[in-house]
């Protein structure tokens, strides 16, 4: 009984001689799962896809206007990981996905039924499986669009990275636009300010008074020549003078402070407006392209070679447990007692 036992175990687990007495069954099964995975692995069962790639940098996000109106920013500087993941949001945002989807009519291009329940959900579903963006390791942002027409893959890839501008630059212009309107507003309120202090103080001078502090040292200095000489007419009419500047002195003064404050802010404002006409008026990108994307010559969907590879090496080692299994059933009676019951 002992030399059974050892002779069934040295016979299970000698893996040379197991192949030598299974090797043809182990081919066919091996050989039939590679046409298998070949057969179902074409274009008859798999849709292949083919790739395009949209490379970009995104660019530092500041203000066309304050690079232009000379505030020390570089234009022209390359964006870090902040305008990365900005650029991205953009990129997987809605906006972007829903002009696309209008734009190339992908509910007919991925086929799906005008009367399908999910018919939203599975456009959605298709097209975060189809189209991805990405950062890669030199801080450049990728964009992948994967789909059954090459041609139609590089013109969604080309079309996204345009878009993320157009996108961006209606988000600037839409708060430009604010900025405008709201640096308008105060422009023409300063302008209506600057009117009523110039309609005051030609009011002021009206009444004699032109230069203050002028006419104060001048009207005293000739009030002081006047008394030396007993002018006392002359000494009257400067009386009279001083008195009207004494008393519109101080409205004179501060209307004309006001006016000159007014002004300086009625150029600040002028300099915002300016600023915010440019950025509204001007379009600006927000990303460097590296490499745009053109039609594939190959698919990169399915990988015939590794899913033939992997399902015959799949079914090899079934195959091989499925044997051993067998065999050890036999060597152990299982097998047999069943038969002979």
């Amino acid at each position: 009984m002992d030399n059974k036992n050892a002779s069934n175990e040295f016979d299970s687990t000698n893996i040379f001689m197991f192949f030598i007495r299974w090797w043809k069954q182990l081919a066919i099964v091996c050989f039939t799962a590679a046409v298998l995975a070949a057969i179902f692995s074409s274009p008859f069962f798999i849709t292949p896809l083919f790739e395009s790639t949209v490379v970009v940098f995104p660019a530092k996000s500041s203000s066309l206007s304050r690079a232009v109106f000379g505030s020390n920013v570089d234009f022209l500087e390359y964006g870090d990981v902040e305008d990365a993941e900005r650029l991205l949001q953009v990129l997987e945002s809605t906006a972007i996905r829903d002009r696309i989807i209008e734009r190339f009519d992908l509910f007919t291009h991925y086929e799906i039924p005008e009367d399908s329940q999910f018919r939203n959900t599975t456009l959605r579903k298709i097209y975060n499986s189809n189209i991805t963006s990405s950062r890669t390791l030199y801080g450049a942002v990728e964009i992948k669009v994967r789909d059954k027409d090459p041609e139609m893959a590089a013109n969604l890839a080309n079309e996204i990275g345009a878009l993320a501008d157009t996108i961006q630059n209606e988000i600037r212009q839409e708060r430009a636009l604010m900025a405008y309107k709201t640096a308008v507003q105060r422009y023409e309120n300063i302008q209506k300010e600057i009117i009523k202090t110039e309609d005051s103080l030609r009011t002021v001078m009206s009444r004699g008074i032109y230069q203050y502090d002028t006419q104060s040292e001048m009207f005293t200095r000739q009030l002081a020549i006047d008394i030396s000489s007993n002018n006392q007419r002359g000494v009257r009419e400067l009386e009279e003078r001083l008195n009207v500047i004494i008393e519109n002195g101080g409205e004179f003064l501060t209307q004309r402070a006001h006016l000159e404050m007014v002004s300086r802010s009625l150029s600040g404002v002028q300099r915002i407006m300016e600023e915010a006409r440019a950025d509204l008026e001007n379009f600006v990108p927000f990303k460097f392209l590296i490499d745009e994307a053109f039609v594939a010559e190959k698919k990169v969907y399915p990988v015939r070679w590794l899913i033939v590879f992997l399902s015959t090496l799949a079914a090899g080692i079934m195959g091989t447990l499925g044997i051993m299994t067998y065999e050890n059933l036999i060597n152990k009676g299982i097998i047999q007692s069943r038969k002979k019951a």
